[in-house]
């Protein structure tokens, strides 16, 4: 399934109604499960339901853990596992959006919808910037393996200030480049000129794009009756 880029977008906004909104685990619970079912149809991988495997874990710790472990404990743990725990359908969406949507296709449907092109250009380069970085931290995580940089030190603090380092340095050293390259890509490619460009890529909405923000404004009306009518 393929939805269009305000779909998701609007998505994603009522759902960040819905998350501020919302105080009952059960509701909590179904918008995951939404969510994670509209991802499945959106990229066809199962691997991507490594988040709502997060968030019923933290779920578990609430119930299962919290009550039979000591009240100190309990509101120590409360902050990462409960109030943390309500972006996850949030980030879902996030994830959601950057998993399906494609640079091209997302600035030609900026662009008819008259966004300012300063606006249009940061995202751009911001979308193209995360996975360029993703895949920097993993040729450092290789380049480590291979060399077993924290081999022979047995101080644990030692190896994790080294490894810390370790990624860190030439992470850093990888974000100035990456930025200076997308930079001159997008000056190359002409995308600082003021005329406006053609939208090839631009999409007009379809049926399944007008079902999907029904169903979404009708389950955001559901969760504001469900929260102060029925409370």
């Amino acid at each position: 399934m393929v939805l269009d880029i305000r779909t998701k977008l609007l998505v994603m906004l009522l759902t960040a109604t819905c998350v501020s909104l919302n105080n009952n685990v059960a509701v909590e619970i179904g918008m995951m499960l939404i969510l994670s079912l509209l991802l499945i149809l959106c990229t066809k991988n199962l691997h991507d339901l490594w988040l709502l495997l997060l968030y019923f874990g933290f779920v578990a710790i609430e119930f299962l853990v919290f009550p039979v472990v000591p009240d100190t404990v309990s509101m120590l743990l409360s902050m990462p596992v409960v109030n943390i725990r309500g972006f996850f359908p949030v980030l879902l969406c996030v994830f959601l959006i950057y998993k399906t949507t494609e640079v091209s296709q997302m600035m030609a449907t900026f662009t008819k919808m008259h966004i300012p092109k300063k606006l249009i250009i940061t995202l751009a380069v911001a979308v193209r910037y995360i996975p360029s970085l993703i895949e920097e931290w993993h040729h450092i995580r290789d380049a480590m393996a291979v060399r077993n940089v924290t081999g022979g030190i047995r101080n644990p603090v030692r190896r994790i200030l080294l490894r810390v380092e370790c990624y860190l340095v030439p992470l850093f050293i990888s974000m100035i480049r990456t930025a200076d390259g997308l930079s001159a890509a997008a000056i190359a490619r002409g995308i600082d000129e003021p005329v406006t460009p053609t939208c090839r890529r631009y999409t007009r909405l379809r049926a399944i794009d007008y079902l999907m923000m029904t169903a979404a404004i009708a389950l955001t009306a559901g969760c504001f009756y469900f929260t102060y009518f029925r409370g």
